[in-house]
């Protein structure tokens, strides 16, 4: 017999599975972010975690240090708050179930954030690197509902400094056509 948390979360998986369906056919929308012809939601994932920056001289004649980005480095978590993967250097991005995609570098599209200090809203290209699973057949990922993540306004101190900015993100798994996808567990 289940006990009454057990019987609260099957009857809220239960709901959330009823609505999935629904959800994965309309694409919420991303200002100024141009989505690809056809693209159909497959996966959705709440990332926390931290953007990290170097400090480096630009090329050329001396000229003070600024921050470059390095990478990401955020665990993706479910509606629910449960680990369903890690969005690292790469950019990747890989599910609990071992797909993993890989992004190309410049995004296709980015719009800001909300606020200065929130990392950009993107459209990435994305292609499959992984095992067969719920990113098998993703080719573009969106990040959405930004907060923090962009580096310091203060300048670095000196060359070779490191930070790690926290941040969180929304991020959509876009697949063409109209084929199912695999669950992440």
């Amino acid at each position: 017999m289940f006990t009454r948390p057990r019987r609260l979360l099957a009857g809220c998986l239960c709901s959330f599975l009823f609505a999935l369906p629904l959800f994965a056919e309309n694409l919420p929308p991303a200002p100024g972010l141009p989505l690809p012809a056809s693209a159909r939601l497959v996966w959705v994932a709440h990332a926390t975690g931290f953007q990290i920056y170097k400090a480096q001289a630009p090329a050329g004649p001396p000229a003070p240090l600024r921050w470059v980005f390095q990478e990401p480095e955020a665990t993706l978590h479910d509606a629910a708050g449960f680990k369903v993967g890690r969005h690292f250097r790469g950019p990747c991005w890989e599910a609990a179930d071992g797909s993993r995609i890989e992004g190309s570098v410049p995004p296709l599209a980015q719009a800001p954030g909300r606020a200065p200090a929130d990392v950009p809203w993107l459209v990435i290209s994305v292609h499959s690197t992984g095992t067969a699973g719920v990113l098998a057949s993703v080719t573009h990922v969106l990040r959405i509902d930004t907060l923090g993540g962009a580096a310091p306004a203060t300048p670095p101190s000196h060359a070779g400094q490191t930070v790690r900015v926290p941040y969180r993100a929304v991020y959509l798994f876009l697949a063409p056509g109209t084929e199912s996808t695999p669950s992440p567990r």
